[in-house]
Order: C-alpha cells, then sequence, then structure tokens
C-alpha cells in the first residue's frame, strides 16, 4: 500500500486543473516541488559534477593534442633532405636500347656490372611554400671541379618552377608552371632512411627508361629529388633504368623553425626557356644521337641522363 502525502495529494490534483497548469510548471521549473526529494537532487547533482569533470579532462586531452599535432604539422613543412646519387654508366649505356648491341656487349666487358658505379650528393630544401634541389660537391672536390650551376626550384604557392640547368653547353632557365609525372601506384613497402615508403612506377617517353620512385607514406608533401613529384608523400627513393641512376635519401631533418629559401637568379648568360621548349631541345638532341648511334649523356657537353 502505497502512502501519498498531503502535499502531493495536493499538487496531484492541482496539475489536473487546467487554470493551475502553467503556475505548476513554473513551481517545477525552479525546482520548488523537487525540494520534496533532496536525496534525488543529491544524487542527480553529484553525477553531473562527475560528467562535467570528465568532459573537462576529455576537452583538455583535446586542446593538448591538437596543439602538440599543429607543433608536429609545422616541423613536417620545413626541413633539409640529404640524398646520395649512385650511377652506373654501365646501366645508362644498356639503357640506351638504340645503341648497337655489339656496342652495348663491348661497353659491358669493359666496365662490368658493378665495376663502374660512383656517388654524389644532393640536398633538398623545403618549407610550406616551396623547396629547392641541388647538387652538393665534396669540400675536397671543390678545389680541382666546378660543375655547371644544376637548381631545381619549385614555388609552391603560386604553382611555378624556376629550374636552372645547363644544356649543350648552354644554361637555361626553365620557368613554367609545375608539371609532375603520371604515376601508376604499387602496393609494395619498404624502409627508406627509417620510414615506411610505398613505390609508384611511371615511364619518361623523352629520354625512354622507366622510373621506380618510392614515397613516405607518413610524410604528405608532394616533393622529391630532381624534378619528380606528384605523389601523395614525400619521395625518398627513385629508381632510373633499372640502377642506371639512384637516388636514396640518406636522412631528413625537420626543423621547428621556418627554413628560408633562395630563389635562383636569372644571369645574362642564362636562357629563359618554358617546358616545352627544354622538351623540344633535349628530344632534338637525342633523335641526333640516335641517328649517330651514340649515347645522349656524356661527361662533358651532353644532356642529363
Amino acid at each position: 500500500m502505497h502512502c501519498v502525502s498531503t502535499t502531493e495529494r495536493g499538487l496531484h490534483a492541482a496539475s489536473s486543473t487546467p487554470a493551475l497548469r502553467t503556475g505548476l510548471s513554473t513551481f517545477h521549473a525552479y525546482g520548488v516541488a523537487s525540494s520534496f526529494r533532496p536525496k534525488r537532487k543529491i544524487a542527480n547533482n553529484y553525477n553531473t559534477i562527475i560528467y562535467n569533470n570528465r568532459i573537462m579532462r576529455k576537452l583538455s586531452f583535446l586542446i593538448v593534442s591538437l596543439f602538440l599535432m599543429s607543433h608536429f604539422l609545422f616541423s613536417q613543412e620545413n626541413g633539409v633532405v640529404s640524398y646520395t646519387i649512385t650511377s652506373s654508366w654501365y646501366k645508362m649505356y644498356a639503357a640506351c636500347e638504340y645503341l648497337p648491341k655489339a656496342d652495348r656487349e663491348r661497353n659491358a666487358y669493359v666496365w662490368g656490372a658493378g665495376r663502374d658505379g660512383w656517388d654524389t650528393k644532393a640536398e633538398l630544401k623545403f618549407n610550406a611554400n616551396e623547396y629547392r634541389y641541388e647538387n652538393k660537391i665534396e669540400e675536397d672536390m671543390q678545389r680541382w671541379r666546378k660543375d655547371p650551376d644544376y637548381i631545381i626550384y619549385r614555388d609552391l604557392a603560386n604553382n611555378e618552377t624556376f629550374d636552372v640547368m645547363s644544356l649543350l653547353n648552354k644554361e637555361y632557365v626553365v620557368q613554367d608552371s609545375i608539371q609532375c609525372q603520371n604515376w601508376k601506384i604499387r602496393n609494395d613497402i619498404k624502409e627508406i632512411a627509417g620510414r615506411i615508403c610505398m613505390n609508384a612506377y611511371c615511364y619518361d617517353s623523352l629520354k625512354m627508361k622507366e622510373v621506380i620512385a618510392w614515397f613516405a607514406l607518413d610524410l604528405p608533401i608532394s616533393i622529391g629529388p630532381e624534378n619528380y613529384c606528384g605523389l601523395p608523400g614525400m619521395i625518398l627513393e627513385v629508381n632510373e633504368a633499372n640502377g642506371a641512376v639512384v637516388y636514396t635519401a640518406t636522412s631528413i631533418l625537420f626543423s621547428d623553425e621556418k627554413i628560408e629559401i633562395e630563389k635562383p637568379v636569372v644571369k645574362k648568360k642564362r636562357k629563359v626557356i618554358d617546358v616545352a621548349e627544354y622538351n623540344n631541345i633535349v628530344s632534338k638532341y637525342i633523335n641526333e644521337c640516335k641517328k649517330m648511334q651514340r649515347p645522349y649523356f656524356s661527361w662533358g657537353g651532353g644532356i642529363p641522363f
């Protein structure tokens, strides 16, 4: 048997009277009626405090996480990548399929696989808006060796190239919009410079060579050595023509501060051309080399492999 207090009976009776419903709504809204159940109110207040504390802890964790993430992402936007470039004269020569078979076999006999390789160094500096890639000459080689300027510069903010290079003993500046390769992403995985990388394939129809690139899955920056770009991660290795030339990242140093990058200057002896003109110069020279049955690359005066 449930006992109902006089007060509760009065409230029930009042709620059934239309004229008093509005007043009772206000009565309940201000918590007057709930004062008749003090234990339930204390429990509800306690649960509310616990819930609010949990919300505050989650918010604090989220704020700290966002701060650390933004700091990490900013540091990934500024850095320096060092590359080792391993070249093989034997494999470069073998990649020129238009050369007579006898010449390629003789070259293989003279040089021999694995006995003709040499290494050079290169460096890629980058920030959120631009990057610059160039060869680095060792200090002990600077006394006697002076290569022509070779700089790959990309203005990402304005989608512009400004590359400095030497073709056939003439210096050029290639200024145009950024044009990346048409990649086909594959499923192979390997580690390069401490990063897990996936590979992609493209074919260079201008210089007739296959290219395999490896890009870092955790570095979503679409840049790389030479003029390679357009993959969903930083390119840490490029293998041209089955090992004829291999660019491999050896270290990646990130900076908490913005790295200032110098844009190359246009000197009087440098002619400004666009990508179409550059391709035309290279294509015309390669066709001449085909007719003369000689490699288009050489130690002096040719074009890069």
